[in-house]
C-alpha cells in the first residue's frame, strides 16, 4: 500500500512541548504481539527506504544493541559490564532475527534487567545519603561517562555512585541549601526515576527499542509513538491545536500548570492560574479520574479532545492555604494558535550622532512550519512600511522544518534560480527552483546563525550566501545537518487485521546539497563574520552525534550571483566587528567564560573537595561582579524596540514597545549557569532572550549598519577601512 508521506527537514534536539493540552486522539495501548508487528514493519521500511541502505547484518545488530543500552543507561552507571557481556552474547548478532520473527524478547529481557539494576542502585543511594561524606579529600567525579566503560564489579559500581551522590550533596552545600533538604531532593529524584521506568508499558519500551534501531542508521531517523506523532505535528508543522491551551509540567507527582496560551480557552476563562496543580480530569460523560503520579503524557491525552467538547479539571489552586482545597473548572475545548512559536518581527530604532533616526528590522524565525514563509512575507511588508534601512533574519534557534518552506523562504529574497539539490540512495539528483514570484525584499540582508541552526535553516543560509545575497554572521558554523526525512504513517503498512495506532516512522531518505554542489552535512554553513560563542566549544554539531552520515559533494548548478562586491566588503566588516568585540564588556566576559568552559571540557572531571570548589566559585563570582560593574556603565544602544507578532500585523494593531531610552543601564546577562545547577548536563549558553539583553543581536545590527553604508557608494568601503568602529 502506498504511504502518505511529506518531506520535512528536522534536527536532533527538537523539543516536544508535551504540556500543551491539544487535540486528543483516542488509541488503545498496544500489546506485546502488536508491538512486535510494529517493530518488524519499521525494520523492513528502514531496509527498503533509508538513504544509507545498510544491510541488516551482524554489524548493524551490534550497533542497534549498543544504542538500546545507551538509551537506557546513558551514563554507564546502572548496568554492570557482566550484563553488557551477557546481552552481547545472547543478542549482539541476532537482533534482526528476533525482529523478523516478531519476537521482542531482547527488548523486554534487557529492560527487565535494567529495572532490577536500577532498583539496586536506588537502595544503594538510600544508604549513601544516610552516611557522612568527607569533602576535604582530593577526589574527582567524571560528570560525562557516556563514553566510559560500565563498572566491572559491584564494588566499582558502588564507588561510582558514592562519588555521584557526594557530587550532588556538594552541589547543595555550595548552593547553601540545608543538608536535609538536599538529601530529600536527591532521594526524591531517583525514586521518581525508578517509579517512571517501572511503570513503562509495552508501547514505551517499544519506543526505546525502535529509536535505538532507527538511530543505528542515522541520528535523525525516529520512531514516533501516536502521542509523539501528534505533538510533532502540533509543535513543528501546524502550530495549532484543539484543546484548552495550558502548558503543563510534572512536579512532585502533580501535573502543574506552567502557563496559559494567550487567547486559549483557559486564558480567556481566567479561573485557571499558573502553579495550579491538577488532581483529577473528568470527561463530558464520565467520572473524575485521579491523575496524581500519572505520567504527564497520559494526563495531556486525557485533557485533549475534539473542538466543542467539555473537559473538567479538578485543581488545587496555587493560592490555597493547604492541599485540602479543591476547585472544579469546566472548559470547552477550542482551537489554540501557538503564536509564541510563529515568526516575529522587531524594529530597532535609535538616533545617530548626526541626529538622524536609524531603523533596522529583525525577523525571528523559530522554525519552518506550515506557511511560515507567508508569515515572514507579511512581517517584511510591515517592516518596510516602518522604513527600515536593512534586515536581519535571526535563525539562531531554528532547528529546521519543511523543505518546501525553506525554498519559499529563500524566494522572498531572490527572484529566480535554484535553491538546493537533493539526492536519493539511487544517486538521482533533483534541484529545487524558485518557480513563483514570491520575491518581496531586495534590501541589505544579514542572516544570524548558531550551532542550533540546522537543516532548513542551513538551506536558506547557504543559498543566500552562495548567491551573495546576504552576509552570514554568528557562531563559527551552523549545526551541519544535510539530510532529508520523510514521515510515514505505519498504519499504511500494517496487516489488515492490525487494530490500534502503530505510530509513524521519520526516516532519512535523501541528502541535500548547496547549489555549488558542496554539502552542509557535517560541515554546516560557515559564518562570514564569526562572533565568540560558547556553542563553538560544546559537542552539539552533527559530527558529535552517533552514526551521522558522511559528507560528500555533487556537481554545481548554474546560478547568477546577486552581489559580486561582497568579497571586498566582508574583510572590512570583519575587522570592524573584531574591533568592537575587543572592547565590549559582554564579549570580553564571554571570552573569559569560554576559557573556563574549555578547561572544564578538557578535564572532564569535577573536584569533590569543598574548599577547591568554593575557590573556583569565588573566582567566578569575582569575574561576574567585574562584568556586572562594566555593564552597568553601558547605555542601551537603541532608543526603542518595537515588537510585531502575526496577529498584531494582521489586525493592524500597535506594536509592543520592548525598551526605551528611559532605562539608564543594561542589566547583567547570564551566560554560563552556576555550577551548582549542573548535574550530568553539559554547559549551555543561557543568554537572556530579551532583546535588550541580546548583545549578539546588537553586534549583528552593527554589522548590518556597516554593510548598509558600504553598499551606498563604492568609496564608502575605503571610509570604513580607515574609520575606527
Amino acid at each position: 500500500m502506498k504511504a502518505k508521506v511529506n518531506f520535512f527537514l528536522f534536527v536532533t534536539g527538537f523539543f516536544l512541548f508535551m504540556g500543551f493540552s491539544g487535540q486528543y486522539c483516542l488509541h488503545a495501548d498496544l500489546n506485546e504481539s502488536q508491538c512486535a508487528k510494529v517493530a518488524k514493519t519499521v525494520a523492513s521500511l528502514l531496509q527498503q527506504a533509508h538513504f544509507s541502505q545498510k544491510p541488516a547484518d551482524e554489524k548493524l545488530s551490534q550497533l542497534f544493541l549498543k544504542d538500546y543500552l545507551d538509551a537506557l543507561d546513558f551514563s554507564h552507571m546502572v548496568f554492570l559490564q557482566s550484563d553488557i557481556d551477557e546481552f552481547n552474547e545472547k543478542y549482539g548478532k541476532r537482533l534482526f532475527d528476533y525482529i523478523y520473527q516478531e519476537d521482542l524478547t531482547p527488548a523486554f529481557d534487557i529492560y527487565s534487567k535494567y529495572i532490577r539494576r536500577l532498583t539496586e542502585r536506588e537502595s544503594l543511594i538510600e544508604g549513601l545519603l544516610a552516611v557522612p561524606h568527607d569533602f576535604t579529600k582530593d577526589e574527582f567525579y567524571q560528570t560525562d561517562r557516556s563514553k566510559m566503560p560500565w563498572p566491572k564489579t559491584e564494588e566499582e559500581a558502588k564507588d561510582l555512585w558514592r562519588k555521584r551522590i557526594k557530587f550532588e550533596l556538594l552541589q547543595g552545600k555550595l548552593a547553601n541549601e540545608k543538608p536535609e533538604q538536599t538529601q530529600k531532593t536527591i532521594a526524591r529524584r531517583y525514586a521518581r526515576l525508578l517509579k517512571e521506568m517501572r511503570e513503562a508499558d509495552s508501547e514505551e519500551i517499544l519506543d526505546y527499542f525502535l529509536n535505538a534501531l532507527t538511530h543505528a542508521y542515522d541520528p535523525h531517523s525516529d520512531y514516533q509513538s501516536p502521542s509523539e506523532a501528534k505533538n510533532f505535528e502540533i509543535n513543528s508543522i501546524k502550530l495549532s491545536l484543539t484543546g484548552i491551551g495550558a502548558v503543563l509540567k510534572s512536579e512532585e507527582g502533580y501535573p502543574k500548570i506552567v502557563s496559559l496560551v494567550p487567547g486559549g480557552p483557559a486564558d480567556l476563562d481566567k479561573r485557571l492560574k499558573p502553579n495550579d496543580r491538577i488532581v483529577a480530569v473528568q470527561q463530558e460523560k464520565g467520572e473524575p479520574v485521579d491523575v496524581v503520579d500519572m505520567k504527564l503524557n497520559k494526563v495531556v491525552e486525557m485533557i485533549r479532545g475534539e473542538k466543542g467538547t467539555k473537559v473538567t479539571l479538578i485543581v488545587i489552586p496555587a493560592d490555597s492555604p493547604d492541599d485540602s482545597v479543591r476547585k472544579s473548572v469546566t472548559l470547552i475545548r477550542d482551537e489554540v494558535k501557538l503564536n509564541e512559536q510563529r515568526a516575529k518581527a522587531f524594529v530597532y530604532e535609535r538616533t545617530s550622532n548626526e541626529g538622524k533616526i536609524e531603523r533596522y528590522g529583525v525577523i525571528q524565525l523559530p522554525g519552518f512550519y506550515e506557511r511560515s514563509s507567508d508569515d515572514v512575507a507579511l512581517l517584511i511588508k510591515r517592516l518596510e512600511k516602518e522604513k527600515i534601512s536593512g534586515l536581519v533574519l535571526d535563525l539562531r534557534k531554528n532547528g529546521g522544518g519543511m523543505l518546501e518552506e525553506a525554498v519559499n523562504m529563500t524566494a522572498l529574497f531572490i527572484k529566480d534560480g535554484p535553491v538546493v539539490q537533493v539526492k536519493d540512495f539511487r544517486g538521482r539528483i533533483q534541484p529545487f527552483l524558485i518557480s513563483s514570484n514570491r520575491y518581496c525584499y531586495g534590501g541589505p540582508l544579514v542572516v544570524l546563525i548558531s550551532r542550533f541552526s540546522a537543516s532548513a535553516s542551513e538551506i536558506v543560509a547557504a543559498a543566500l550566501q552562495d548567491y551573495g545575497r546576504a552576509i552570514i554572521v554568528g557562531d563559527q558554523v551552523s549545526h551541519g545537518k544535510g539530510t532529508v526525512q520523510t514521515l510515514i504513517s505505519l498504519s499504511d503498512f500494517m496487516p489488515w487485521d492490525f487494530h490500534g495506532d502503530p505510530g509513524r516512522l521519520k526516516i532519512t531518505v535523501q541528502k541535500f546539497y548547496r547549489i555549488t554542489g558542496l554539502t552542509t552535512q557535517q560541515h554546516g554553513v560557515s559564518s562570514d563574520i564569526a562572533f565568540p560563542s560558547l556553542d563553538d566549544y560544546l559537542e552539539i554539531g552533527e559530527s558529535s552525534l552517533p552514526n551521522y552520515l558522511p559528507a560528500d559533494q555533487i556537481s554545481p548548478m548554474n546560478f547568477q550571483k546577486f552581489n559580486n562586491d561582497l568579497p571586498s566588503i566582508i574583510p572590512v566588516l570583519q575587522r570592524r566587528s573584531a574591533q568592537r568585540i575587543s572592547s565590549s564588556p559582554d564579549f570580553i566576559h564571554l571570552n573569559s567564560e569560554i576559557e573556563i568552559l574549555k578547561k572544564k571540557m578538557s578535564e572532564k572531571l569535577v573536584s569533590l573537595n569543598e574548599a577547591q570548589r568554593k575557590k573556583e566559585k569565588e573566582d567566578f563570582n569575582l569575574l561576574k561582579k567585574n562584568y556586572e560593574a562594566a555593564r552597568a556603565e553601558q547605555k542601551f544602544p537603541y532608543d526603542k524596540i518595537y515588537e510585531y507578532d502575526i496577529e498584531t500585523v494582521k489586525n493592524h494593531k500597535e506594536p509592543k514597545i520592548i525598551t526605551s531610552a528611559s532605562e539608564k543601564a543594561l542589566p547583567p546577562v547570564e551566560l554560563m549557569p552556576d555550577e551548582t545547577k549542573i548535574l550530568d548536563e553539559k554547559l549551555d549558553d543561557t543568554v537572556n532572550s530579551s532583546p535588550k539583553n541580546d548583545f549578539v543581536m546588537n553586534e549583528t545590527l552593527n554589522v548590518l549598519k556597516d554593510y548598509i553604508f558600504a553598499l551606498q557608494e563604492p568609496k564608502n568601503i575605503l571610509v570604513l577601512k580607515n574609520e575606527h568602529s
